[in-house]
């Protein structure tokens, strides 16, 4: 290859360049220096005028200081004495010492005012005194201090004299401001002045006239040249340096009254001539510096490449061989030698010793970027087939992928998002996606812009709509995450994920209907009857008319079972219902409150009606015919009545006289009717509830509940955390009676809420005696589905709460899925007051029933307990361990602590710390103690 051009040889060429370089940096730093030199000699000038200021102030708050001295000193004074002779010694005194006050303190003037505010004697000059300042004084009874500047400016201080606690006139003090202006050329070697309002501008243009300034022939001229050149803000904002009459002066305006900006104003001139001189002289002697070191630089610089390239050159002369793959020649020329120089080997040497190996290196290098492009080829045929098969998978995904732009511009959409929306890509691809959100979908539109404009964290997830092509709306839970890209020249996007969930809306929606209805029979069961019981007598009191309430038993149902199964038993209740629906009147309730037991309500109805529709019910019920595996069952119904309101005013009432006069229709045979008479002996039931309502209300009144507490582990920690407190009875001969025992009775007798009321108290009691003795323990109280019910309620718990002594995070309220699921309403009402105290929440007997997830889903708890069925036996059965470890997922997905009850064994436990459950309950863990 021929080149063509001058020849330039590189130890010149580096030369140049290297000089060049030095040159430059030499010249920055250089420049740097000098900046560096004129911001120090800047700062340190603001130091010096700082400290000018300062002093300034200093002196003038001094004297202040020394005139009111002098002005306690002079109220010391009695001048106004009752009597008229030691009113004139006082005077006297003040006349023969005033001569040596004026010399000793430098006052001008001194004037006594009475309360008025009017003066009564004056020694010294006579001066102008403003009347207000004293009345001032005399109004606050403080010293106040003034400058004023009639001609020349003077210090006053006024102040205030006190006889029999009270003001009873003042001392006005005057000096001279020109002691400060002496003592500030002393202890600072500067200028000072005074600038005064001057009414007659004369040839400058401030309204300001100078007085008392010192050495008035140097700085006089320094005056007039800053007032035509300059205004009073300028000088008041920042001193200027000004050149005049071969010097060079620095001037400064400060007000003298530090709290106002008007005048008078302080004058500072400060001769920095010499300085300036001495700074400039500084930066010749820097700028001659420099340039004599670059020159030396750039000199052995020169004298450096000279010698080192010289082996450059011997190794571009053998370079152009390795070009040529002559690399055994290339070996010879470029020879290694052995490094006798006292000084070491330098870099030029170490290129001699690579350029040596180079020949080798090449043929390794060519292989090895054969191998890497075959590695390559077989990377690029991974991604590719990997990209494939995201896509792929992406495609056939079961769920709506989108992504869109921040703008809402769909960008992409797979196969399964193109059939729900049931349309084609191509009219899909290009619209924004909130054009396929219903307006009614205010939330989720809401959340998404926020997203967009980034006013939200990464990702949210809602439960929104769909409107399809169609016009058809889907229930679809929507994630959506922005996708930030690294690169910054690439937009973010927004990655949206959609799961149909219309099916699971469905379902949730017959979840929350089963609570209330009978599975079998599509009745409402004894909950949801209680209910409707309850508002058909608040309607029948208001409107006074009649409610009959018919309890029904079918009787030896039990023997079907036996003989031919439940299967059996459940087709007959299906078909009974099916016909006694078609027999009732269109306004009648009828509900299965029981396995075989029915209830049925009759509004506005007569005894003679009552009566016949109880015999239709037999009639019925006894024609059909039910024959099943050659066995036939010839059925019939007991049947109980109780009126409102003759037989009970609560549904309650009604429901336990009805149940007497059922088994009163049993008692005597069955298939007949009972109406319930308060004259009939109903010996067995009346005792029985007569005894328990005697027991507990007993217990209630005199306090026979005592607690025992289970305590609750928490498995990470291997460590008890709280307790449950678990009520019982004590009877008079110290047994205890279980809750299981007296709880039903309780609720039925409507005596429950008065028992949660007093285990409460109980367990703030036991919260205190924790608290006191430094034990970190929380405890877990059960509510009745009464106490829920209680308006009053909330106002007895938050009594207790907040007490001084009690923390509320430590008290547990555990509510049962049945109890929370009766007035759905209410109870969430209830939860969220009790948690704005600071209490939590535990959901009991979760998964025992089908409302657990949508509790889950609506009720603030913070606890779930799994209903001990499913623990019980989890180590011996496969499908309790499949039922537990998917309750515990989905509890752990909506950020629920978890707790085990019916923990047995330690096979048990290990297989709930597999599982990530937080806590343990159980006769494993620890029994129920007492206190």
């Amino acid at each position: 290859m021929n080149i063509k051009g001058i020849f330039i040889s590189l130890r010149w060429k580096l030369a140049i360049l290297f000089g060049s370089v030095f040159l430059i940096l030499h010249s920055v730093f250089s420049y740097f220096s000098y900046l560096d030199a004129i911001d120090n000699f800047e700062i340190d000038r603001r130091k010096i005028q700082n400290n000018h200021i300062n002093v300034a102030k200093a002196l003038t708050e001094d004297s202040f200081l020394v005139l009111e001295q002098f002005g306690e000193l002079l109220s010391l004074i009695d001048l106004l004495s009752s009597q008229e002779k030691l009113r004139h010694q006082a005077l006297s005194v003040v006349d023969e010492t005033l001569s040596k006050w004026q010399f000793s303190w430098d006052m001008e003037n001194v004037t006594f005012f009475d309360k008025q505010a009017q003066p009564v004697k004056s020694w010294g000059s006579q001066l102008v005194t403003v009347n207000s300042t004293v009345k001032q004084v005399l109004r606050n009874e403080a010293p106040a201090h003034q400058i004023f500047c009639p001609h020349t400016c003077f210090q006053q201080t006024v102040t205030p004299v006190m006889k029999d606690s009270e003001t009873a006139g003042a001392f006005s003090v005057i000096r001279s401001f020109a002691d400060v202006i002496i003592k500030y050329k002393r202890a600072t070697h500067s200028d000072i002045g005074l600038l005064i309002i001057d009414e007659a501008t004369g040839a400058h243009q401030w309204p300001y006239k100078l007085s008392g300034m010192t050495l008035p022939e140097k700085n006089i001229p320094v005056f007039d040249y800053i007032s035509k050149n300059f205004t009073i803000d300028e000088l008041l904002d920042h001193s200027k340096t000004i050149k005049l009459d071969n010097s060079v002066f620095e001037v400064r305006v400060f007000p003298v009254h530090q709290e106002a900006a008007g005048p008078p104003f302080f004058l500072f001139v400060d001769d920095i001539t010499a300085d300036f001189k001495g700074f400039n002289e500084d930066l010749r002697q820097v700028w001659f510096q420099s340039i004599i070191s670059f020159l030396v630089s750039l000199m052995l610089l020169t004298v450096v490449l000279h010698l080192s390239l010289r082996r450059v050159t011997q190794l571009s002369q053998a370079l152009p061989l390795l070009s040529q793959n002559q690399y055994e020649e290339f070996k010879k020329q470029i020879a290694i030698k052995t490094f006798s120089n006292f000084l070491g080997y330098d870099e030029l040497d170490k290129l001699n010793d690579i350029a040596f190996t180079l020949s080798d290196q090449l043929e390794r290098l060519e292989l090895e970027v054969r191998s890497n492009t075959l590695k390559l080829l077989e990377k690029s045929q991974a991604l590719g087939k990997e990209r494939d098969f995201i896509r792929q998978l992406v495609e056939v995904a079961p769920i709506i992928i989108i992504t869109q732009k921040l703008n809402g511009m769909i960008l992409t959409i797979n196969q399964a998002g193109v059939d729900e929306f049931e349309a084609d890509s191509r009219s899909i691809i290009g619209k924004v996606f909130d054009a396929f959100l219903p307006e009614s979908d205010k939330e989720h539109l809401n959340k998404l812009n926020q997203l967009r404009l980034g006013e939200r964290s990464g990702r949210f997830q809602v439960d929104g709509l769909l409107l399809t092509e169609s016009g058809k709306l889907l229930n679809v839970s929507w994630l959506h995450t922005l996708l930030k890209s690294n690169d910054d020249n690439n937009e973010a996007v927004i990655l949206t994920l959609g799961v149909d969930i219309s099916a699971c809306k469905i379902a949730e929606e017959k979840n929350l209907r089963m609570p209330t209805y009978d599975y079998l029979t599509g009745l409402i069961n004894r909950r949801k009857f209680q209910e409707e019981l309850a508002f058909i007598l608040t309607s029948a009191q208001r409107y006074d008319h009649h409610v009959a309430l018919v309890y029904m038993d079918l009787d030896k149902f039990k023997d079907v079972n036996d003989s031919s199964g439940y299967d059996i038993g459940d087709q007959i209740l299906v078909r009974i219902v099916r016909e006694l629906k078609n027999t009732l009147r269109s306004t009648d309730l009828l509900s299965r409150i029981g396995g075989n037991e029915f209830a049925l309500v009759m509004p506005h109805g007569d005894l003679e009606g009552i009566e016949r529709m109880a015999k239709k019910i037999n009639e019925v019920i006894m024609e059909l015919g039910f024959s099943f595996n050659e066995k036939n069952y010839q059925l019939s119904a007991s049947l109980g009545i109780a009126i409102f309101p003759q037989h009970g005013m609560t549904p309650n009432e009604l429901l336990a006289n009805a149940n007497l006069a059922m088994c009163q229709a049993k008692a005597a045979g069955g298939g007949r009717y009972h109406i319930f008479s308060p004259d009939f002996d109903y010996p067995i039931k009346l005792n029985r509830m007569l005894y328990w309502r005697e027991t507990l209300e007993d217990a209630i009144a005199n306090d026979k509940f005592v607690l025992f507490y289970q305590p609750i582990l928490n498995i990470k920690t291997n460590a008890i955390s709280h307790f449950e407190c678990l009520i019982r009875l004590r009877q008079d001969d110290e047994q205890l009676i279980m809750p299981v025992d007296f709880i039903g009775h309780a609720e039925e007798l409507g005596l429950s809420g008065q028992i949660d009321r007093l285990v409460l108290k109980k367990v703030v009691q036991k919260h205190i005696e924790f608290e006191r003795q430094g034990q970190d323990y929380k405890l877990t109280v059960n509510l009745s589905g009464q106490s829920l019910n209680d308006p009053m309620f909330f106002d007895d718990i938050s009594q207790f709460l907040n007490m001084p002594e009690v923390n509320p995070a430590k008290i547990i309220f555990e509510i049962a899925e049945t109890t929370a699921f009766s007035n759905l309403a209410a109870t969430k009402i209830l939860i969220d007051r009790i948690k704005a105290l600071g209490s939590v929440f535990a959901l009991d007997n979760f998964g025992a029933n089908f409302s657990s997830f949508y509790c889950l889903k609506h009720f603030p708890i913070d606890y779930v307990k799994i209903d001990g069925s499913f623990i019980r036996q989890i180590d011996k059965r496969e499908d309790d361990k499949l039922f537990v470890k998917a309750l515990t997922g989905v509890a752990h997905t909506f950020g629920k602590k978890i707790v085990a009850e019916f923990t047995e064994n330690e096979a048990i436990l290990t297989i709930l710390k597999e599982f990530g459950i937080d806590y343990a309950q159980g006769y494993y863990i620890g029994k129920p103690q007492r206190g």
